[in-house]
């Protein structure tokens, strides 16, 4: 089956947050009571991504020649070509954070998560936050459910304006590519991110009409943390034992501390 995507066209999108609302809907996740916040101007909400949003709009405010405008953008788990997240999940032998191998998507398996913090440790774009009240990791599962019944995301189905476009990744590229032409006539200065970060990619594709500068909540040069290798390594003396989130939490602390340390070593002996 051919990889799948979703094309974030943001010169398209007037945040009208339907994607936000179908996400909520289609998931049966609660509303949020939240208040203004200094972050944004305070037209964001809410502030961040929770159990109970998976999809964010973000108002990003940009002044050019003495005038604000917005540059608008989404925060959701960008699903990997090549998870981290999943790399990371220390549950064995089935991963709690699944790779569905039929739809693509990357979904969290409430069943099997023990709620460690491994995936919201080692992803890169620091996306999957642990419910407090459940003990489990949650974010936007790609819609796997509606995926597997040949259905689009929620996100991409609610979408007014054309910003979210869903199908294969080839297919998707080559409109970003077209996208990029489009604002380059306009002169823009368009940005395609999600093609080749983490050198294979993402599944969630942006074309931004600006420089990358003005969207913070993209880090510029993605990278998995080297040191996930040493909590795997850390974690094999436990072989068939069931883990718990102490454990692996243990684990991560003591690896943060090692670094830590180490790094202290290297300055002292630069010094």
């Amino acid at each position: 089956m051919a990889e799948k995507a979703i094309l974030m066209d943001m010169e398209k999108c007037i945040a009208c947050r339907a994607c936000q609302v179908a996400c909520k809907q289609w998931n049966e996740l609660p509303a949020e009571k939240t208040t203004f916040f200094a972050e944004a101007g305070g037209y964001q909400n809410p502030a961040k991504l929770s159990p109970s949003t998976y999809t964010i709009v973000k108002f990003n405010e940009v002044k050019e020649k003495d005038k604000l405008h917005w540059l608008f953008s989404m925060q959701r788990c960008m699903q990997c070509v090549d998870p981290a997240c999943v790399k990371a999940c220390p549950v064995e032998p089935v991963k709690a954070m699944t790779h569905d191998k039929k739809t693509g998507a990357i979904y969290v398996n409430k069943d099997l998560c023990i709620g460690c913090g491994a995936c919201a440790e080692y992803c890169p774009f620091t996306i999957p936050v642990i419910d407090e009240e459940t003990e489990k990791s949650t974010k936007c599962n790609f819609c796997v459910d509606r995926l597997t019944n040949g259905m689009e995301p929620a996100c991409a189905k609610a979408c007014p304006t054309g910003c979210l476009s869903y199908g294969d990744r080839d297919e998707i590229l080559k409109m970003a590519h077209k996208a990029v032409d489009r604002l380059k006539k306009k002169g823009k200065n368009p940005v395609i991110y999600g093609e080749k970060e983490l050198g294979t990619g993402t599944k969630k594709i942006f074309v931004l009409p600006e420089s990358l500068n003005n969207y913070p909540h993209l880090p510029k040069n993605p990278k998995v943390s080297e040191d996930m290798g040493l909590l795997q390594e850390f974690l094999k003396p436990f072989g068939g034992l069931t883990l718990t989130a102490a454990l692996v939490g243990m684990a991560i602390v003591k690896i943060k501390e090692f670094k830590e340390k180490d790094s202290l070593v290297s300055e002292t002996e630069e010094g």
